[in-house]
């Protein structure tokens, strides 16, 4: 019994310490409006509206994006995002805890291998309006385009971003949690 507590206590240690926090230095009052960028298809000529806030500045802070995508003028998405640079090449995918209005969100993960704005690696994921834990392996996010490389490793990443995506709906997502495993 003590032998089994303390393998379970190990492995919880080792699983923690592993893991990269993304929003423990960036969501902070000071850090926020430099380190998370909103970013919307009107870049290119769409119509999607939104904004990013950083809500309930105490323990409990978390991020929200909120808007309105429109798939109108070949648009599609709202999106914040942060650079990054990873040294460990081992990280296995992204855990987060969030909670929305209930839709499909994604989490578009660029490398230093892509160089067009257009190119990113995608991972889904489906919110509700309670906090869940929410975990995406590297191995299931998709490329954009053909001709980027199948896969990409932790050490690759440049910039990690969270994103309304792909049709005309409200999107609010809240994210409290985000580190890599």
């Amino acid at each position: 019994m003590i032998l089994n507590l303390v393998i379970i206590f190990i492995f919880l240690f080792v699983n923690i310490t592993n893991a990269m926090d993304l929003l423990e230095k960036k969501a902070t009052l000071e850090n926020f409006p430099k380190e998370w960028e909103f970013v919307s298809d009107q870049v290119m000529g769409g119509v999607s509206t939104g904004k990013i806030d950083l809500l309930n500045p105490s323990d409990d802070r978390f991020i929200r994006l909120s808007g309105n995508v429109s798939t109108e003028n070949n648009g599609g998405f709202i999106q914040f995002r942060s650079e990054f640079n990873f040294e460990k090449d081992d990280y296995k995918g992204i855990r987060i805890r969030a909670r929305g209005i209930p839709s499909e969100y994604y989490v578009h993960i660029r490398t230093n291998l892509l160089f067009l704005p257009w190119q990113y690696y995608s991972g889904k994921f489906t919110v509700k309006e309670n906090w869940e834990n929410i975990e995406i392996l590297f191995d299931e996010f998709k490329k954009s385009n053909f001709y980027q490389p199948a896969k990409f490793d932790s050490s690759q990443i440049k910039s990690i971003g969270f994103v309304a995506f792909g049709k005309s709906f409200d999107a609010r997502l809240d994210i409290i949690e985000a580190e890599l495993f």
